[in-house]
């Protein structure tokens, strides 16, 4: 039995060779705000115009300009606050594939990357929405109806845990409709496609667009800038022949729809040539989503023909990339999950720890949700709920509301032992449904009706203006503007969605009733509401941790629109506190901010201890800012002089990554008779890519899941805790963090409460599809996992 990864070697690195240009960049530090972003913005901007690999690394504490040999010099670029300027370096350097250096590995990695997108994109079977993501199969497959999926694949190199370079290859899958744009289309009819992201055919050529306007000329009137065709000549004057049939079918008047391309440069697109891309949030793609989920012998399949079909015999150069046959495996490598401990003292144990109650891996889900609902054990935190508000629309409140209000209290009695009678606020709803409107009304009632401090849950519409992929501005303002007022509320956002689907008002009936075909997840649903966003949010914690932490403080930490979230953690779980700060910046915090905040909580903190905190673990949500590390750094030194900590005490600083280009896969892979069987590896594999890299698995095939088991990636940046303590210790946060009570998290408990407070899981069926799926009633099970993934 081994681990496989989906990272496939490259077996002859030391045959490949490029060369490079270095330039030192000026300019960049007159924006200290902005200086990651503008690095990001370089490297894209150049990437495009030069058309060659391009990336910056530091020499001697100065950003200097990585660029193929071969490319024109770069010219100045307007960023964001600065102008900047490239002086070349003498001399051209060779680079060396075999040679394994941070600073090498960047650029290898780079340029690497830079040339697989380029074999890939002139692939004629093979699409790519826009430059850096997956490259899909142009032929699809029927989803439902009006809608087909496209298997995409994403590719990246990376370096192995044995030091050598291999690419990494994934599955993802895009829904798109089967039809495309009417050919004919008036302003009104087009309002509805606005903003709307579509598959353009280009002939041959397949790419995302954003429609921002219908033009008031037809393709053949509509002439494109420093030609003299019309559009529809010049699409086929372009084209590569034998043209598809579809664009030599356009009639000469069918409509052009308007978008931008990478420069904000204004470009025309033939209307019946675009297809609609679908979200899950759509209705007809999310009740198809659970048709794409790919169970981890299919994903493995999939993933090995494509590099068998696409990523063999390929050159680089005048040479060919050899890659290894199969995928990069190591030893399996386990942390046991902890003992955890409920209220009477009640401690439930995988480890046979004496005293405890035993139970398996297997049932451990099932054994800890029933330890909930048992009276001789129920939550380790029962006191009693502080003031509660119930915030929701007026529309909801004079239909389904009341019945909703009561269901959800039937749920917390259930779950916890003490009453859970919220004050019931209503607001005007009844105004556009835009982050202006709805804002301004749930405000008023705020004003109005909470004038003592407490807890709150908010219930909005999803809003008509919010774009696509974009995080809810209206769940972050409601959320953030009730813990900055006086008095004081925490809240936490849901919506209405769910209650408007479920609930119905049967003929000849005043009240309201859950459709019967609903129940299940509706009750399932009802139960993520009162765990999530009730109980989480007043600080009621099901369980802690009876197996201690490495660390004897952990601190998450992240950064959103000007807010900032810390959320602390002692030793075992069970201290927990959260503070909310502004930040002058909108996704990071400045030194003297970081010094700040760290030094007041970690007081807070240590005003309970009756011992020294020795070993700090800062884990930041996403990347830590250098301003960040300083400040957290001067914080401390200031705390040691404060004896607040003690003298000797350490900081270990990881990053937490959520997303990737291409997401790195275990495959638990063992041998039943002359063929490979294939399973998720299970809750606690983990794999060390190097001494401050890994990744850990925080659930497994012991928990009922549909899909692939995505390991979380850990980057430790420095510190005293060793990668495998950082990865133990965020494995061990999982099990704390309680949406699903039968289940792991994917994301430790600090990460979990600064995307709750700080709303970025404020939305009930994107993060949390796969937490409602878990938590059903035996009814609903069938019926959800058709619709979340």
């Amino acid at each position: 039995m081994s681990l496989e990864t989906n990272v496939f070697r490259i077996l002859n690195a030391n045959a490949l060779s490029s060369t490079y240009s270095l330039y030192r960049i000026k300019g960049l530090l007159n924006a200290p705000d902005e200086y990651y972003k503008n690095r990001q913005g370089i490297i894209r901007k150049l990437s495009f115009s030069l058309k060659v690999p391009v990336t910056i690394i530091d020499q001697d504490g100065t950003p200097h300009l990585v660029v193929r040999s071969d490319a024109t010099p770069p010219p100045n670029l307007s960023l964001v606050g600065t102008v900047v300027t490239f002086e070349l370096c003498p001399g051209e350097l060779r680079l060396d594939f075999s040679e394994r250096s941070p600073e090498n590995d960047k650029i290898c990695t780079r340029f690497l990357d830079f040339w697989i997108q380029g074999v890939l994109f002139d692939h004629h079977d093979l699409w790519q929405p826009s430059a850096g993501q997956a490259f899909f199969s142009k032929i699809s497959e029927p989803l439902g109806e009006g809608i087909v999926r496209y298997t995409g694949f994403s590719v990246r190199s990376m370096v192995t845990p044995s030091r050598e370079l291999g690419l990494c290859i994934d599955v993802t899958s895009k829904t798109v409709g089967r039809d495309p744009l009417p050919t004919h289309l008036t302003h009104d009819e087009f309002a509805r496609w606005k903003d709307q992201t579509f598959v353009y055919h280009y002939g041959h050529n397949w790419y995302e667009i954003k429609a921002i306007d219908l033009s008031d000329q037809n393709v053949t009137e509509y002439i494109i800038p420093d030609t003299d065709l019309s559009l529809l000549e010049y699409v086929n004057r372009e084209c590569k022949k034998s043209i598809p049939a579809e664009l030599a079918n356009v009639p000469h008047d069918a409509a052009a729809v308007i978008y931008l391309d990478n420069e904000d440069d204004n470009r025309s697109a033939i209307a019946p040539l675009c297809y609609p891309v679908y979200r899950t949030s759509n209705d007809s793609a999310g009740q198809q989503h659970g048709h794409t989920i790919l169970e981890p012998h299919r994903r493995r399949s999939l993933i090995h023909t494509f590099v068998r079909e696409n990523l063999r015999g390929l050159r680089m150069g005048s040479a060919c990339v050899e890659l290894a046959s199969r995928p990069f495996s190591t030893e399996p490598r386990m942390f046991t999950v902890p003992d955890i401990r409920f209220g009477n003292g009640k401690v439930l144990s995988v480890r046979s720890t004496p005293i405890a109650q035993h139970t398996s891996l297997d049932v451990l889900g099932k054994t800890r949700l029933e330890l909930l609902k048992d009276h001789s054990a129920g939550f380790y935190t029962r006191d009693r709920l502080d003031r509660q508000y119930f915030i929701l629309p007026q529309s909801v409140y004079d239909s389904y509301g009341t019945r909703l209000i009561d269901d959800l209290k039937s749920t917390m009695q259930d779950l916890f032992p003490h009453e859970y009678n919220p004050v019931i606020v209503a607001y005007n709803d009844r105004v556009a449904r835009t982050f202006p409107k709805q804002g301004h009304a749930i405000r008023e009632a705020i004003e109005a009706h909470c004038q003592h401090p407490g807890y709150a849950v908010v219930m909005i519409h999803h809003i008509s203006d919010r774009k696509d992929g974009a995080e809810d501005q209206l769940a972050a303002m409601v959320i953030r503007e009730l813990y900055e007022r006086t008095p004081q509320i925490y809240a936490a956002v849901m919506h209405s969605t769910v209650g408007a689907e479920c609930y119905f008002q049967p003929n000849g009936k005043s009240s309201y009733e859950p459709r019967p075909n609903k129940r299940g997840m509706l009750f399932g649903y009802l139960r993520m509401v009162a765990i999530n966003k009730i109980l989480l949010t007043n600080q009621r914690w099901p369980f802690v941790l009876e197996t201690r932490l490495n660390a004897d403080l952990t601190i998450g930490l992240d950064v959103k629109q000007h807010t900032a979230g810390l959320v602390l953690v002692g030793s075992h779980g069970g201290d927990i506190q959260t503070f909310i700060k502004k930040s002058r910046q909108k996704e990071k915090l400045s030194a003297l901010q970081m010094r700040a905040y760290m030094v007041e909580s970690i007081r807070e903190v240590a005003k309970n201890r009756a011992e020294l905190i020795k070993t700090i673990l800062l884990q930041r949500d996403g990347r830590v800012f250098d301003t960040e590390q300083k400040g957290a750094h001067e914080a401390l030194e200031q705390l040691k002089r404060e004896k607040v900590i003690a003298q000797d005490a350490t900081l270990t600083i990881i990053e937490i990554s959520k997303s990737a280009p291409v997401r790195f896969r275990l495959f638990n892979v063992s041998q039943r008779g002359n063929r490979d069987w294939v399973e998720s590896p299970q809750v606690g594999n983990y794999c060390v890519l190097s001494s401050d890299e890994g990744y850990i698995c925080t659930t497994g095939r012991a928990f009922r899941h549909k899909g692939t088991v995505r390991p979380l990636h850990i980057r430790r940046v420095e510190g005293s805790l060793s990668i495998e303590a950082c990865l133990e210790d965020i494995f061990y946060l999982s099990c704390l963090t309680w949406t699903r009570p039968e289940d792991c998290s994917r994301y430790p408990i600090t990460l979990k409460l600064n995307d709750r407070f700080l709303s970025e899981e404020a939305t009930d069926y994107d993060e949390n599809a796969l937490e409602l799926e878990a938590i059903l009633t035996d009814e609903g099970e069938e019926e959800m996992e058709a619709v979340y993934e």
